[in-house]
């Protein structure tokens, strides 16, 4: 009897390899910036993916479902993306859909909303032990369910574990894929079923200015009334505005209130999503120009914004 054999990690894209096409210069480069680095140029190809990003082997077995699922949502929207360069090109209610599904997709599969959601979970579940704690026949009587159901022995007294608990000089670690994954996609149709209350509204970069993305390209805004505007607000709240860069010419923004439209924006405005972009980005921007300058402002600007710590967040931070 021979094993199966063991197959390689594969190389999967948390930013889908068609999106990052678009935003290629005249000869296919994607232009890559990380803060504190030089400029280099790459292919979509060799960008935004890790080793088994979307598999896990939770019931003994490979189980690449999740990525199968998001090509499909890749295969569907990539050419209405494409098509969006042009002005000209009119998106119906069907193909805005679709569009919406992407955006929620493209939301909750990059690695700064995937850490995000284990270290949430993570934080409940010690929140939850230690109220628990406080009791002390409460936690004994779990103490003895858990070794009911496991048949194994704890190694100290239900009491010496409850102290322990108590003093919380311990940290948890949400390290199931298979349950991370779940929480992507679930999170992912609740924010789909949010967007599907906005109106969709492509802005065009005027002659001579592009948009850049990055590996967290949606992001919201909800605008004070006064030139200002706060980054990171939930989908839910009052106001707040959607965007995502569909390519380097064009960028999706979605309100509640407004008529679908298509509008070309000055470069002041092109200005202020591209260093949106760079404030909410992870580690990465990527752009259709290779550029020191470019550089320059992400050393400045990058990686402010991070789920959980400044956005997103269920209660103001501390």
């Amino acid at each position: 009897m021979t094993n199966a054999p063991v197959q390689e990690p594969r190389a999967q894209h948390y930013i889908p390899r068609p999106y990052l096409k678009g935003f290629t210069d005249s000869k296919q480069t994607l232009w890559v910036y990380e803060r504190f680095k030089a400029p280099r140029g790459s292919k979509p190809k060799h960008e935004a993916n890790r080793p088994d990003y979307y598999t896990h082997f939770e019931h003994g077995e490979r189980d690449e479902t999740a990525e199968d699922v998001l090509k499909d949502i890749e295969s569907v929207v990539a050419p209405i993306v494409r098509k969006l360069a042009n002005p000209e090109y009119e998106l119906t209610e069907e193909n805005a859909a679709k569009l919406y599904m992407f955006v929620a997709s493209l939301f909750a599969r990059v690695p700064s909303w995937r850490s995000y959601m284990n270290e949430a979970v993570a934080d409940m579940a010690r929140r939850i032990q230690q109220r628990g704690a406080q009791e002390r026949e409460k936690f004994h009587r779990w103490c003895a369910d858990f070794e009911q159901k496991t048949g194994r022995p704890l190694p100290v007294t239900y009491e010496e574990l409850r102290q322990f608990v108590i003093k919380g000089d311990y940290t948890i670690e949400q390290a199931s894929n298979a349950y991370n994954l779940g929480m992507m996609f679930k999170s992912a149709i609740t924010v789909a079923k949010e967007l599907a209350t906005f109106a969709c509204e492509i802005l065009y970069a005027p002659q001579g200015h592009v948009f850049i993305t990055s590996d967290a390209p949606v992001f919201t805004v909800r605008p004070d009334g006064s030139g200002q505007a706060e980054i990171g607000m939930g989908f839910g709240w009052r106001g707040v505005e959607v965007y995502l860069p569909l390519n380097k010419r064009a960028c999706l923004r979605l309100r509640r209130d407004v008529a679908p439209c298509a509008i070309e924006i000055s470069e002041r405005g092109v200005q202020q999503i591209n260093g949106a972009v760079m404030a909410t980005a992870e580690r990465y921007i990527y752009s259709s120009e290779g550029y020191r300058r470019i550089g320059r402002l992400f050393d400045e600007r990058g990686c402010k914004i991070q789920p959980g710590k400044h956005s997103f967040l269920t209660k103001p931070p501390l």
